[in-house]
């Protein structure tokens, strides 16, 4: 079962456009960069302006490809076929799961990669010094929290059997209904949104909303409750 997934991720082109489109965003923002031209030898735009545009672009690359993993199956009508070759609806869920982690996890390091390399050159045409930890970290931070939306996506997906819906669903969390809950008093530094940014934060070593402890905690049982009401769904009802 692993290696049909594999076999989908590797020859289907929606893995390979999230990378081309997300990396191609930075480098345009990096071109904008030496267009705009920062003050050299000062300005932290040099390398700043493309790790934001890295930061937001991934996290929505991570919801597509997050639904994708299951919603191709929903939106090409091959559900059944899957569930033929692997009877087992439990461990079709765990499979594709697992292999959605693995494929968020390998998108989220390459686009990185890519994107520090740029930083840095940006920051040598600058004449600024690239604060190679700080950006690591910031990497490293936002990719957790990139991962974690993905794998959201993912449950949203299966909850609503629809890849447009888990799509759709997961970027009006994290864009608009996340950010209202988190105005919340007491009960918004408890949405998704706010724990996420606050394991990003624990690994920047930024102020957080919630203690680490706290917001791992937090993060599981979103997760759990979204992904597990979505494989309930799944394994009891019939397909269609």
């Amino acid at each position: 079962m692993f290696a049909a997934e594999l076999l989908k991720v590797r020859f289907m082109p929606a893995p390979r456009l999230a990378l081309l489109i997300t990396v191609g965003l930075v480098v345009i923002g990096g071109l904008l960069v030496l267009t705009v031209g920062p003050a050299k030898g000062t300005s932290t735009s040099w390398y700043d302006i493309p790790d934001l545009i890295a930061q937001i672009a991934v996290a929505i690359g991570a919801i597509v490809l997050g639904a994708w993993m299951f919603g191709l199956e929903f939106s090409s009508k091959t559900i059944r076929l899957a569930a033929t070759c692997q009877p087992s609806r439990v461990r079709l869920v765990l499979v594709k799961l697992v292999s959605t982690i693995l494929l968020l996890a390998v998108y989220i390091v390459v686009t990185f990669a890519i994107t520090l390399l740029i930083e840095a050159l940006l920051a040598s045409v600058g004449q600024v010094d690239f604060p190679i930890e700080t950006q690591v970290k910031a990497a490293l931070g936002g990719g957790i929290e990139a991962l974690l939306w993905g794998v959201l996506a993912f449950g949203l997906t299966l909850l609503f059997r629809s890849y447009t819906a888990g799509i759709v669903a997961g970027l009006v969390l994290v864009l608009g209904v996340d950010t209202g809950l988190q105005q919340i008093p007491t009960v918004g530094k408890y949405s998704l949104g706010s724990a996420t940014t606050s394991v990003g934060d624990a690994v920047t070593g930024d102020p957080a909303t919630l203690a680490l402890g706290a917001a791992l905690l937090t993060v599981a049982v979103w997760l759990i409750v979204v992904t597990g009401a979505g494989a309930a769904r799944f394994i009891t009802r019939d397909l269609k």
